[in-house]
């Protein structure tokens, strides 16, 4: 038997409690009173030795809900010691934001695995519980009710089962149904594979075998004669081909028409610079005429003041008035004059442009021209010669060949397909052999199967649940019944008694008050929980006569709100006789005198263990 001993753990900025490091001791006492108010992280304890023990806990938070969302430190740890046997081991658990990280050391050795799963694997292979039954047998509520009580009668086989370790046996079960299953598609396939021989020895007809005749020889100098008409075919149409294309040569060439004494034209650069020095005269001369007919505009001539008719002297502004007229005149004609000039130059450059392109056109037919010239081939005919001779030749030689190709093929079909037809007979025979022979191996394998199968069959049903292991849960049961029955007399004075029943696939629990038969489900609260802490101890006891593991650690959370005072001192008497049990007694209202006490404050929502 593994003997688990949970020592103390330390924890920091989980659930409510402070950053500052909490740290509680197992072990310390036998029983251990944790008092506190309610929402102040009583059962918030048993919740962190489940996450650090197996990554998870019964009521599901996720471990981004487990830091205390009072504190602003985005990290939480946890550090366990405990004992299994004599062999100390420490965990080390830590979460900083999104990520988790798990130590696990054992006498200064390192045990972690490079994955935090397959560290928690060995962790849980080790300890010998998986987590349901660890968390049952180390804590239990008045609101969580130990699962053997309140599961289904299904449910309820399965977890003593599992309890006492009974599924080895399941295991082999269903190792043998696998192997009898194998066994069974043999069998199958066997019986398929008789039917299938017997089939086609009672349906395969064998038919003769044929001749082969004779292939006629290619006649080879027909087949060469053939290849030198269609060469000669060939090569007048290669031929032909360069006619026309050398008759298109020249035919291009010959349309050309250009001058080769047609000298390039003289660059007449400074044209385009004169027309724009002419059209820069032009715009300023523009904008000089707008200037007087503005200031003309603006004079006034008159030789009376319109203010007092006085006579006034006003021969300066008709001087100005004249001059700006006079040079108005020359003005405009300067303009007209410019536009002329304009007007010719732009002439000038039509015409040079003009004789620019008619030099390149020209430049460009004598290019043409020579290329022409050197391409084409002077030694090419311009007309086709005659070949219908030729053309008569091969049609003549082409259906000789035909022919002698027919008889080649005709022949060698007919020897293809004998040869065929004579491979599926000789094969039919061997195949028939095969058969026969396949037949007798088939019919030993079968009897040889038939034999396994029925002994796999006994050993199935031996290892079922209705097998080994029913007889194994029927002794046990008595034994699970005799010492819950044991607990329920210190606990209720005998008025309860409780029996197993098993039917099949089901256990029923039969609760007895008083010699009277009575569901579970019609006791009290104080009488439900005797009997659920009757049935807690005698799990664990029943643990350690046949060697599994056991863990010495229970926290039992409100259970004493249901219960007399009388009740609770028995409560007490019956948890103090385990001496390999360290009881946590989780209450907010409950205190007894002889029990040391251990107590929770809550301030300003963070919690600490005083």
């Amino acid at each position: 038997m593994s003997k688990i001993t949970l020592n103390n753990l330390k924890f920091s900025n989980m659930f409510s409690y402070q950053e500052q490091e909490n740290i509680i001791n197992f072990n310390k006492n036998k029983i251990t009173q944790l008092t506190a108010p309610n929402g102040s992280g009583k059962s918030s304890i048993a919740l962190i030795l489940q996450e650090v023990l197996f990554n998870k806990n019964i009521k599901n938070i996720k471990k981004a809900d487990i830091i205390n969302r009072w504190s602003n430190i985005k990290k939480w740890w946890a550090e366990l010691n405990f004992t299994i046997d004599k062999t100390e081991y420490v965990i080390k658990v830590e979460r900083i934001g999104a990520k988790s990280s798990i130590k696990f050391i054992s006498n200064n050795v390192d045990l972690t695995e490079h994955k935090v799963l397959d560290t928690y694997k060995n962790i849980q292979e080790l300890i010998g519980l998986d987590f349901n039954i660890f968390s049952q047998l180390t804590y239990q509520s008045s609101t969580d009710l130990l699962e053997f009580l309140k599961a289904t009668d299904t449910n309820r086989k399965k977890f003593l089962i599992n309890l006492f370790n009974l599924e080895k046996y399941i295991k082999i079960g269903e190792v043998l149904k696998l192997k009898l299953g194998d066994l069974l598609k043999e069998k199958v396939l066997l019986s398929a594979e008789l039917n299938t021989i017997k089939s086609f020895l009672e349906s395969t007809q064998i038919t003769d075998l044929k001749e082969f005749v004779t292939v006629p020889k290619i006649d080879k100098e027909l087949v060469k004669t053939l290849g030198i008409l269609e060469k000669q075919l060939k090569e007048y149409e290669e031929t032909c081909k360069k006619i026309d294309k050398n008759n298109m040569y020249i035919e291009e060439r010959d349309k050309l028409i250009f001058d080769l004494s047609m000298k390039a034209p003289k660059e007449e650069q400074k044209l385009y610079t004169v027309v724009e020095e002419l059209k820069n005269d032009v715009n300023k001369l523009q904008i000089h005429k707008q200037n007087l007919e503005k200031s003309l505009k603006g004079l006034d001539t008159t030789d009376e003041c319109y203010a007092c008719g006085q006579k006034i002297d006003n021969s300066q502004t008709k001087q100005l008035y004249s001059d700006l007229d006079k040079d108005l005149c020359n003005t405009v004609i300067k303009v007209d004059a410019v536009k002329e000039e304009l007007e010719y130059a732009k002439e000038n450059i039509a015409i040079y442009e003009e004789s620019h392109n008619k030099y390149n056109k020209n430049k460009t037919a004598i290019l043409k021209f020579e290329d022409l010239s050197q391409i084409i081939d002077k030694n090419v005919a311009t007309e086709y010669p005659n070949y219908n001779t030729l053309l008569d030749d091969i049609a003549k030689t082409r259906e000789l060949v035909k022919k002698n190709d027919t008889a080649v093929e005709e022949a060698t079909t007919h020897n293809h397909d004998v040869g065929i037809h004579n491979a599926k007979v000789d094969a039919l025979i061997e195949q028939k052999e095969d058969f026969l022979s396949r037949q007798t191996i088939a019919e030993n394998a079968m009897v040889n199967i038939s034999y396994k199968v029925n002994n796999l069959e006994i050993l199935r049903k031996a290892f079922s649940t209705s097998g080994i292991v029913a007889f194994k849960l029927e002794n046990l049961t008595k034994e699970l019944e005799a010492t819950i029955n044991y607990y329920l007399s210190l606990l209720s004075d005998g008025q309860f008694q409780v029996s197993f029943r098993l039917d099949k696939e089901k256990l029923n629990i039969i609760v007895s008050n008083n010699g009277v038969d009575t569901p579970i489900e019609t006791v009290s609260g104080g009488e439900f929980s005797r009997i659920q802490t009757a049935i807690l101890l005698a799990i664990r006891t029943l643990l350690s006569k046949l060697g599994g593991s056991s863990v010495n650690l229970l926290f039992l959370d409100e259970v004493t709100g249901v219960l007399d005072d009388e009740g609770k001192e028995k409560l007490i008497e019956v948890l103090s006789e385990d001496d390999d049990l360290n009881v946590f007694l989780i209450s907010h209202d409950f205190t007894h005198p002889l029990i040391d006490k251990i107590s929770i404050v809550k301030e300003n929502n963070i919690s600490s263990i005083q």
